[in-house]
């Protein structure tokens, strides 16, 4: 067990919505799309936020282009580092080509061509880390430690960022603002989970309204099994897995101490449900999901009885996904 997180203050509703309108102007309003599917499986209500269809295909993007706005002049002009599988990666190079920040990023050589690709079409310069020791993640994150420092840019962490986690509670405030115009009240919140950063930044604005859920695959739930410790746990890692973007070991530290606070609930997917989540996002609403962009839908299609006669949003983080890869869960049963 690690020492329980510090941080004590969290940023206010006022700091949130500011940061919401700083980015407002780079970022789409992604939309909400009921499933009649899963409203029926539920026997209630549930919408997903398409983030698939934001810029760079992810969520990321919010939280990238907040964090380089708030660099110093000095830290723009030396530019960032950065290690990321996929979509951070691409959402931090197409916030620094907005900015005119130079980028340099490490991703796992197993990345998928297409999330590699993305980034380096944003004018990233990109380099493939091919250690595994001792995680994928780990091992990309030390190498960018060493690039930053002989670049002398600025080391960026793709979640265990506090800036990060504001950028990323737009998802939330966009969300709010959507269910208010419509008159709908959210019960609970499903938030996909690697490091944590998009659940920190909901709980912020949902914690006080709605239940917020950390959604993890199964053997990479370190989110999970530290909320219900009170404590940084990591998880084994040691099982195959198909949602490359969400296979860190354990949760960020600023990142676990909002979603203690928060009184966010942790849950875990298999890999069969995720694939069928992936398929109905397809069949019903015509909307691309990644694995881990569909794990939210596929904890309400595992665990159904949890959110029984209620309204229930489930974020579709991401949309990055092999052509491949993406055909062969498709036609997969």
């Amino acid at each position: 067990m690690k020492a329980e997180p510090k941080i004590t203050l969290f940023p206010s509703f006022k700091t949130l919505s500011c940061a919401f309108q700083q980015i407002r102007g780079h970022i789409r309003n992604t939309p909400l799309i009921k499933s009649d599917y899963l409203s029926n499986l539920i026997n209630g209500d549930v919408l997903i936020k398409a983030e698939s269809l934001q810029v760079t295909g992810a969520f990321k993007f919010r939280g990238a282009l907040y964090r380089l706005l708030n660099l110093t002049e000095k830290q723009q002009k030396q530019g960032v580092t950065a290690y990321s599988s996929g979509n951070f990666a691409a959402g931090l190079a197409a916030a620094g080509q907005i900015l005119n920040i130079p980028v340099h990023l490490v991703m796992p050589h197993d990345a998928p061509g297409s999330k590699i690709q993305n980034a380096k079409k944003y004018g990233a310069h990109v380099t493939l880390c091919e250690s595994s020791y001792p995680s994928r993640e780990e091992a990309a994150c030390n190498m960018a430690k060493e690039l930053a420092l002989s670049r002398n840019a600025t080391l960026l962490h793709p979640f265990d960022d506090y800036e990060i986690i504001i950028g990323q509670a737009s998802v939330a405030l966009e969300l709010q603002e959507q269910l208010e115009q419509s008159g709908i009240r959210c019960d609970h919140l499903l938030c996909p989970v690697g490091g944590g950063s998009l659940v920190a930044g909901a709980s912020l604005v949902f914690g006080s309204s709605a239940q917020v859920w950390a959604v993890e695959v199964n053997g990479y739930h370190g989110m999970s099994l530290s909320l219900l410790s009170g404590n940084r746990c990591r998880a084994k890692g040691n099982i195959p897995c198909g949602c490359d973007a969400l296979m860190a070991l354990e949760p960020g530290v600023a990142n676990l101490d909002i979603t203690l606070k928060t009184g966010v609930k942790g849950v875990t997917v298999n890999s069969q449900n995720i694939n069928q989540a992936v398929r109905l996002a397809f069949s019903e609403m015509n909307l691309v999901l990644e694995p881990s962009g569909a794990v939210a839908i596929a904890a309400i299609m595992e665990n159904p009885e949890l959110f029984k006669n209620k309204t229930v949003v489930a974020i579709g983080s991401g949309g990055n996904v092999d052509a491949e890869k993406y055909a062969s869960i498709l036609q997969s049963k």
